[in-house]
């Protein structure tokens, strides 16, 4: 597991680098990202948000905790456990 975090920090300072190295090619110029690059993927991404607040919601009240803020705790969770699976 450690390799592969390893491994991963590589491939981020990498990735940084060479969008550090395109910008400074495009002189400073920063374009769109995410949705606003992708909008076709909105449709998919809002369905995914919609299930998993429904579930969180749904859920994480009823686990029995002293976490007083559980629907929180679960939602950063979750996108901790998606950004090192995806």
């Amino acid at each position: 597991m450690d390799e592969l975090k390893k491994r991963g920090n590589a491939i981020a300072r990498r990735a940084q680098y060479h969008v550090a190295k395109h910008k400074e090619a495009l002189g400073g110029e920063v374009y769109d990202t995410g949705l606003k690059r992708y909008p076709e993927f909105k449709p998919l991404v809002d369905k995914v948000v919609v299930a998993a607040i429904r579930m969180i919601n749904a859920e994480a009240g009823k686990i029995n905790s002293k976490m007083p803020y559980k629907a929180q705790f679960t939602l950063e969770e979750v996108i901790r456990e998606l950004q090192e699976r995806v």
